[in-house]
């Protein structure tokens, strides 16, 4: 089911010989998630979170998140790596 909605939107292609590859949809989507899971499991971390539940809460965020508030989370974490220190 998963990889038929993949397919009907675009995101992957299925050769005859069964292999898979993204679209540029697809590949487009797979780095805007990576990107999300990335910066919200570092900054959990960063926040005292275990890695491993830092990871798992990444994978539930990065997928329910809209562009507006990862993006005000993104903008807020490199202010703060790139404020001068005191």
């Amino acid at each position: 089911r998963a990889m038929g909605l993949l397919k009907d939107g675009d995101f992957i292609r299925i050769a005859k010989d069964g292999s898979i590859t993204l679209t540029r949809a697809g590949i487009a989507v797979a780095e805007k998630i990576y990107e999300r899971h990335t910066l919200l499991t570092n900054l959990l971390i960063r926040l005292g979170v275990s890695t491993e539940v830092a990871s798992e809460d990444a994978c539930k965020l990065e997928h329910a998140i809209s562009d507006e508030s990862f993006e005000a989370i993104k903008k807020f974490v490199t202010d703060y790596e790139n404020k001068p220190a005191d």
